[in-house]
């Protein structure tokens, strides 16, 4: 995992979360109960040991996924993550701008670490949401492991009309349980590691996510005006902010082969949309260039594990440590200037991403 190139070291923690007010989707006779990850910016004890790379139902489905692809298991491992667990949070530096996150569909949080710890190092707190049966994987407290309940053969409706749906519910109750922990409310779910709460500012919320989580970011900002300015990380646009367009700053950053190229919303076309639209991609790149897997299926063809046919097919050609640094860069710059945070200027907002690997989408 690539180091983050922030000042403040990070800590993670995970939360439990039950809605009481909602029933699961795909278990109407339950509650719907979230499993969140969260990055923040942690104080210099480094009293908490490293963290996983990824909690037990995104190795589960890493471990999965690599082995279809013919990487013999057993044949490697992820190292930890650069993020302490459950570390307190960092005391006197003001409160720090809150980034919602949705994975791709079947995805689970972890797979987009290396976007949220640089993000946390840099004075965010990055909140990650693991959609249940939906995800591919989830573990909860009482060792219970829930998997994607999404039939294999599903129509292509079901993406606007039950999932997308389903999961900006799911980021509205997220955002209220941090609302509610940042009032100390006693309805706020299970607490957060020591002065995180006082840390939130949620006057300042954004939102990012890849592919379906991407689709997710547009249509929450369309339904919730808490959440200021959004990243599509080379998702759709699905839903009623398709036709509605958005009001608010949206970052689109595209792979170089995106399938939704011509679709609405990624083309000029988007005519209802009155706020600021940034339409881009990454030269070389391909959809799960967009995530961890730049990184790991990178790093398994490096040790022979993988053909190059393979691993360019699943993520480019791009070298894998410029392709990270290209994304870190885009979303801090992007996330600093929608904010105001002082320590950037617009030269260096500009110089960030005006990169020879990164074109506009006209």
């Amino acid at each position: 995992m690539p180091a983050p190139t922030g000042p403040d070291p990070v800590g993670v923690t995970e939360l439990h979360l039950i809605d009481a007010n909602r029933a699961d989707p795909w278990d109407p006779s339950r509650r719907r109960e979230l499993m969140v990850q969260i990055w923040y910016p942690a104080d210099d004890a480094n009293s908490s040991p490293l963290a996983p790379w990824m909690p037990p139902g995104g190795r589960e489905e890493q471990s999965y996924y690599l082995t279809q692809s013919g990487v013999a298991s057993g044949s490697w491992a992820l190292a930890p993550s650069h993020s302490r667990s459950d570390e307190p949070a960092r005391a006197g530096s003001g409160q720090f701008p809150i980034l919602l996150n949705s994975p791709g569909m079947d995805d689970t949080t972890g797979l987009s670490t290396a976007q949220a710890e640089d993000l946390a190092s840099h004075g965010y707190v990055v909140v990650a949401i693991n959609h249940t049966h939906e995800a591919f994987a989830v573990q909860f407290p009482d060792g219970r492991t829930e998997h994607s309940a999404v039939p294999l053969d599903s129509p292509p409706d079901i993406l606007p009309d039950l999932l997308v749906p389903t999961r900006v519910a799911d980021a509205r109750f997220v955002l209220d349980q941090l609302a509610a922990a940042a009032g100390h409310s006693t309805d706020a779910g299970p607490a957060l590691p020591p002065r995180l709460a006082d840390d939130l500012d949620l006057t300042k919320v954004g939102m990012f996510g890849h592919s379906l989580g991407g689709s997710t970011t547009a249509q929450t900002m369309h339904d919730d005006s808490r959440v200021a300015a959004g990243v599509d990380l080379d998702g759709p646009i699905l839903g009623s902010v398709s036709t509605d367009g958005l009001d608010r700053p949206l970052l689109m950053l595209a792979s170089d082969t995106s399938p939704w190229f011509g679709h609405a919303g990624w083309e000029p076309y988007w005519v209802t949309n009155t706020g600021l639209k940034l339409p881009l991609r990454i030269t070389g790149t391909r959809h799960m260039s967009l995530t961890d897997e730049q990184v790991i299926v990178s790093a398994l063809a490096t040790a022979g594990l993988l053909s190059a046919d393979v691993k360019n097919e699943a993520i480019g050609s791009i070298d894998a440590s410029r392709s990270v640094d290209l994304q870190r860069s885009c979303l801090l710059a992007y996330f600093d200037a929608v904010f105001g945070r002082s320590d950037t200027s617009p030269a260096e907002i500009i110089k960030r991403l005006a990169q020879p690997e990164i074109l506009p989408h006209l």
